[in-house]
């Protein structure tokens, strides 16, 4: 696995200036400062190896995301564990941040909830119900959902077709 972070950078600033005229090299290696690896449970020694080379050469933070289990496969591999500044895990939303959430954010993904229709409260508390604080999982029935309302030319969204978007998803029977 080859990174360029300096490429990266000098993409991230052709993009937010519409051109590459005017991005030199040091600006291009300070515009990438973060690499964000989602999955890192997923790579293998050698490219987390690989990684945590790049970030020392390169002198970029590194945020590696994954599956639970994922420090514990690290502790093994001093090299890689003593660079670790902390650990986080994510916790499912509460029902709280959940309605804070969709009543604030809803709208970015392409669904609204109408706080003075009952059909968009209970679909409101379909989705809380469904996706348990799980945000990807929420993503992923907002996709169906906008599917659904498309297809069917529906403006207004209710818990059926929360349901029928549900009903779409491979998600455990929990949900």
């Amino acid at each position: 696995m080859c990174v360029n972070v300096t490429k990266l950078g000098y993409a991230r600033l052709t993009v937010a200036a519409g051109s590459p005229e005017g991005v030199d090299i040091d600006q291009a290696q300070l515009a990438c400062p973060l690499v964000i690896v989602d999955e890192a449970d997923r790579l293998s020694i050698k490219s987390l190896e690989e990684l945590r080379d790049l970030s020392d050469r390169h002198r970029f933070g590194l945020i590696l995301m994954g599956m639970p289990g994922l420090e514990k496969r690290l502790a093994r591999y001093a090299q890689f564990y003593s660079r670790i500044g902390f650990v986080h895990e994510f916790k499912p939303l509460t029902e709280t941040e959940m309605r804070l959430l969709l009543a604030t954010h809803a709208a970015d993904f392409g669904i609204s909830f109408d706080p003075t229709q009952l059909d968009a409260i209970e679909a409101q508390a379909a989705v809380i119900r469904i996706t348990r604080g799980n945000f990807r999982l929420m993503e992923r029935l907002f996709a169906q959902m906008r599917r659904i309302m498309t297809l069917n030319r529906v403006e207004e969204v209710n818990a059926d077709i929360v349901q029928a978007a549900r009903d779409c998803l491979v998600i455990g029977s929990g949900n």
